[in-house]
């Protein structure tokens, strides 16, 4: 083997300098996934995945309430209904004595808080003696000692125990009945007829409450307002005395002295009300008579409507005239001289002038008139204006009156206000009447409340059973690691070469080492599974498959080494001539497994220090492969995989085997794996089935693709049966009907 080496290592040199090895396509770059949608069975098989969860919450959740509901101790309730009206309308007209009102609701919802009030609670505590009863005294010498053990007092309320108090409160449930005004009181306890007898004695306590509640605010009311009414009296005297002061000292006198009110008038404003009735009375008369003596003033008396108008004068003129008219007829027949018509002439002229006197008369009586109602007018102008003056002083002197007045009068209508008040309490303090009845009384239960046996266990199973699933979802969620050729497909987008399934060497009867399972157990699923990545990779790219190949993971433990020996011994099968590297010079395992010398190898290689024909070439009881162990362990692994002799030791074993395969350490954290990849036509990533996470398998594809490794696709391994589905069969189905049989099965 030395010797053929060395007759074509030249030829190999030159025929990889004249024209550089053509790397087959990594089928990440062209490989399509299909999109799937999500259908119920994806959820199924997650259930199915983890399903031990489902169990094992299922069980803990039903057993531990079956326990618990079976250890229980029977609880009983009784109930009492009470009908709750509207609060009885308040007999009193002063409605801001008590309270502000409230609405309804309000009103409803604090009834529903008394009714579970501290003070209710110690009421009826104490009329039951319910601290002295067996249940509630066990309680209460539980509380005891466990406030001994910390050391810590008990408070007392009343000579009972706060602790008690709120254990009774925890035992009552107030419900109120929708579009009603009834509500249901219910009370829980051990002993049935304690459970309705204290029901009963809550109702009728709450009603002794309301009662009483409603007389001490009445006695408050009662109290308040005979307070308030002896101060209220002496302010009234007090009032009443400075404004009878202010008016002695002032000369306000009323003529109603009994009621002094608003319609009350003073002497002084009465006095200047009639003067201002004269008054305008007198102007209008002497208005009147100005207009008739200027008439008679400036025309001619004779013709004024006066003169003309007096009787005496009209019936003088009516003789004058038929005397005149007689003295014209006689003179037709006597003459003038006549001592008939002498006579008859002196009758016309002593009547003439006894007009012409009572005209004067008229005229004067007329200015007599006039000049009196002026004088009467002027004088009562003096006198409203004197009484003016004076009313204006009152009404300066009236405004501190009026201020004691309304005081006064505010006073006194607040003080009768008060003692109406006070006598209509003292009604209302005589009623006993409450708003609230009992409807229904409680009845002594005949089955306990607590446990409901049936309905507890049915929630257990439901509750169980939901919940172990969606705690297994939630897993699921949490859980980042590959499973499935789906995963790989979806989250590191890399196309699956194969699944390996769970290998379990002390489950199998045949005992045999999982190294070895492509040779020594060719029917098994792992030899199978091998066998379907090595048709794979032998159809994977289009002309001829890779012929020089690595195998790596992103981290330790995950069977890289395992799936390099098995896919080497699946080659095998073609015919084929295959050479195991092993190029962990970390921690080397292939000289372990084929156990063969380690002295020399690939290491004493790289480092120059033998050469290739040394016997480094081991052979193996496994017919076509030969391995080529790692060597003594150098200090540098990385700078010796970066040498050239890489190459020259690749160009070496070209021409002898048909493939050569390369287990490398782990991708991340060494720089080992990225560096062979560079030397390689493909690269086989292995990833462990439910412990690779998602991040891992991403960061070492990234790590591979920035050197430009031909990344060839992920090999699931270890993987669990439950992860498999049908349509996983499918999947290698198609590979086997386009890419041809496996020719060993």
């Amino acid at each position: 083997m030395a010797e053929d080496f060395n007759n074509t290592q030249e030829e190999n040199k030159n025929r990889a300098l004249d024209k550089p090895r053509e790397y087959p396509i990594a089928p990440s770059s062209y490989y399509a996934y299909p999109e799937e949608e999500i259908h119920l069975r994806d959820y199924l098989q997650v259930i199915l995945r983890r399903k031990w969860i489902v169990i094992t919450f299922f069980i803990a959740v039903v057993t531990t309430v079956t326990l618990g509901t079976f250890i229980m101790k029977p609880q009983y309730k009784s109930t009492v209904t009470i009908k709750i009206d509207k609060e009885n309308p308040n007999i009193l007209t002063f409605k801001d004595v008590y309270a502000v009102e409230r609405p309804e609701e309000d009103y409803y919802q604090t009834q529903y808080k008394i009714l579970k009030s501290r003070n209710l609670a110690k009421r009826v505590v104490r009329q039951m003696k319910l601290d002295s009863n067996p249940e509630f005294a066990r309680q209460k010498n539980e509380v005891q000692v466990s406030s001994f053990l910390k050391q810590d007092k008990l408070l007392k309320e009343d000579g009972i125990d706060s602790s008690l108090v709120d254990s009774f409160i925890g035992r009552i449930d107030v419900s109120p009945q929708q579009k009603s005004r009834l509500v249901n009181v219910s009370f829980t306890s051990y002993d049935p007829e304690l459970s309705a007898k204290v029901t009963d004695s809550i109702a009728k306590s709450f009603i002794d409450l309301n009662i009483e509640s409603k007389f001490e605010a009445t006695q408050q009311a009662r109290e308040w307002l005979e307070k308030q009414l002896e101060a209220m009296k002496a302010k009234v005297e007090q009032a009443e005395e400075k404004l009878n002061e202010y008016a002695a000292k002032n000369e306000i006198i009323f003529l109603d002295k009994e009621s002094k009110g608003n319609d009350s008038e003073n002497i002084i404003t009465k006095r200047l009300s009639e003067l201002s009735t004269e008054l305008t009375t007198a102007t209008s008369d002497r208005i009147h008579k100005e207009a008739l003596y200027n008439e008679i003033k400036s025309g001619d008396p004779d013709s004024s409507s006066l003169v003309m108008g007096n009787a005496l004068i009209m019936t003088l003129k009516k003789d004058y005239a038929s005397l005149e008219s007689d003295y014209n007829q006689n003179l037709k027949v006597y003459k003038p001289d006549y001592p008939r018509m002498v006579k008859q002439k002196e009758l016309i002229d002593q009547t003439k002038k006894r007009i012409d006197a009572e005209t004067k008369k008229v005229v004067s009586s007329i200015k007599k008139d006039y000049e009196a109602a002026l004088k009467r007018e002027s004088y009562l102008k003096t006198a409203f204006e004197k009484q003016k003056k004076e009313a204006l002083d009152l009404n300066t002197r009236s405004v501190q009156y009026q201020i004691l007045k309304r005081e006064a009068d505010t006073n006194k209508e607040l003080y009768n206000g008060l003692l109406q008040r006070l006598k209509e309490t003292g009604i209302s303090a005589s009623l006993t009447s409450s708003n609230i009845q009992i409807l229904d009384r409680a009845e002594v239960p005949k089955s306990p409340y607590k446990p409901k046996k049936t309905l507890n266990i049915l929630l257990s199973l439901i509750v169980g059973l939901f919940g172990g699933v969606g705690l297994a979802f939630f897993a699921e969620y949490l859980d980042n690691t590959i499973k499935t050729p789906e995963d790989v497909e979806k989250r590191i987008y890399m196309p699956s070469l194969g699944l390996v399934p769970l290998y379990d060497q002390k489950a199998n009867p045949k005992n045999l080492p999982v190294e070895y399972i492509s040779h020594l157990d060719v029917k098994s699923q792992l030899s199978e599974a091998y066998s379907s990545i090595r048709t794979f990779l032998l159809f994977s790219t289009a002309g001829k498959p890779p012929k020089v190949m690595m195998v790596t993971s992103p981290r330790r433990e995950e069977g890289k080494t395992t799936t390099a020996i098995n896919t080497a011994i699946s080659l095998t099968k073609s015919d084929v001539r295959v050479v195991l590297v092993d190029a962990d010079m970390r921690r080397p395992r292939l000289h372990k497994v084929f156990k063969v010398s380690n002295t020399s190898g690939l290491s004493s290689f790289l480092s120059g220090n033998t050469e290739f024909g040394n016997g480094m070439l081991k052979k193996t009881k496994i017919p076509g492969l030969d391995v080529l162990p790692s060597g003594p362990l150098p200090p540098n692994p990385a700078e010796l995989l970066s040498s050239y002799r890489l190459r020259d030791l690749i160009e070496g074993l070209y021409p002898l085997y048909n493939f050569i395969i390369f287990d490398t350490p782990p991708v991340l954290g060494l720089a080992d794996a990225a560096i062979t990849s560079t030397q390689t036509d493909g690269v086989i990533m292995v990833v462990r089935s439910g412990q690779t996470p998602k991040e891992a398998a991403q960061q070492a594809k990234r790590i591979l693709e920035s050197v430009n490794a031909k990344v060839l696709g992920v090999v699931l391994n270890a993987i669990n049966q439950s992860n498999l589905r049908y349509g996983y069969y499918s999947y290698y189905q198609y590979y086997y009907q386009n890419y041809g049989s496996n020719e060993d099965k």
